[in-house]
């Protein structure tokens, strides 16, 4: 069904375009009225003006919108609009940013802290993909590594990396839950220099579309595999989430 698009922000009432914010925070929400609030309080807290916020709105219908509107003066841009899944409206987000590095966060996230001392020196030392510590359910922190486990694992947080934006391409939105693992393993296959931090930056709630394993999930997740490193990675990878779902039914984390 056809949405009218709808937008807002402070940005809309800019005279003269503004510094080059540190970090633009990216958020896509569709009907997400009832825990965007929360988010949105956990970024206005730690706000200033090194750092952006957008909202991207799938054309929701449940007051989502009203929201927006209602913090037009914090937000820096939103617009809700009719797309085509979560990485089309990240795209159209990332086209919209102006921040030196980009981190996504969903409505159901809290953003913790805003690492801006490890992400100056990430970008005056030429790192394009700095990645931190996110607290899964407040009950185990995800550690982000990279190397070999990242062609088997998605080994980097979506809400704990800060990506620069200067370098990163679209999303793949043939991937409808994945297109960020497969981002990753490009980036590792490019070469692209990576840091790892322990500072814990964000809240995750292991409710999304990602979270519910299926069929058609676990096909996407090793046809990336398979694209990026090849057929005979693919045992591995299958053995490791074996041992992943094991670890998590007995509740055991690193």
């Amino acid at each position: 069904m056809h949405t009218e698009t709808k937008i807002g922000g402070r940005r809309l009432n800019e005279t003269s375009q503004e510094n080059e914010p540190l970090v633009s925070i990216i958020t896509v929400v569709f009907r997400a009225s009832q825990d965007l609030p929360a988010l949105l309080d956990s970024v206005f807290r730690l706000k200033g003006n090194d750092v952006e916020l957008i909202v991207v709105d799938g054309g929701s219908n449940d007051g989502t919108t009203d929201l927006l509107r209602e913090h037009d003066s914090q937000i820096d841009y939103w617009i809700s609009e009719a797309d085509r899944g979560i990485y089309d409206a990240m795209n159209k987000a990332i086209r919209s940013a102006r921040g030196k590095f980009l981190l996504h966060l969903n409505a159901g996230d809290r953003l913790l802290s805003i690492p801006r001392r490890e992400l100056e020196e990430a970008a005056s030392s030429g790192v394009e993909i700095a990645a931190f510590r996110v607290s899964i359910d407040g009950r185990y922190d995800f550690r982000p590594s990279h190397g070999m486990e990242l062609r088997f694992n998605n080994t980097l947080h979506h809400q704990g990396t800060f990506f620069r934006r200067e370098t990163f391409p679209v999303y793949d939105i043939r991937y409808k839950v994945f297109a960020d693992f497969d981002m990753n393993q490009k980036f590792a296959l490019g070469g692209v220099k990576m840091k790892m931090f322990d500072q814990v930056v964000a809240f995750h709630s292991t409710d999304g579309v990602s979270s519910a394993p299926s069929r058609s999930t676990n096909r996407e997740f090793f046809r990336i595999i398979r694209k990026n490193y090849g057929l005979h990675y693919l045992p591995g990878a299958w053995m490791l989430c074996k041992w992943r779902g094991l670890k998590s039914r007995l509740g055991l984390h690193n």
